[in-house]
């Protein structure tokens, strides 16, 4: 995904029970916390983790630094990381 071609998509945080659409000029991190969901974030750039939430369900474009390989479906980064179609996270 480049920096223009980014899609909209929804997401649900299972633990604040609130569903936010993310459109394609806004973070997860950002529409969570729009919505009142509290969220842990530092860098906001994908290289630090501290706003990785796990994935409960949903197919996830992977952007972050963070993230080893094999944690990808499992994990996800809210800063920079973006769902496809709809994803729940654990938030």
């Amino acid at each position: 995904m480049g920096l223009f071609d980014k899609e909209p998509f929804t997401a649900t945080a299972t633990k604040s029970n609130v569903t936010v659409e993310v459109d394609e000029d806004t973070s997860l991190l950002q529409a969570l916390l729009d919505a009142g969901v509290p969220m842990k974030y530092s860098c906001e750039g994908g290289t630090c983790g501290t706003c990785v939430v796990p994935l409960v369900s949903g197919e996830v474009e992977y952007e972050n630094e963070y993230l080893e390989e094999e944690e990808h479906g499992t994990r996800i980064a809210c800063c920079v990381d973006r769902g496809v179609g709809h994803i729940e996270v654990e938030a």
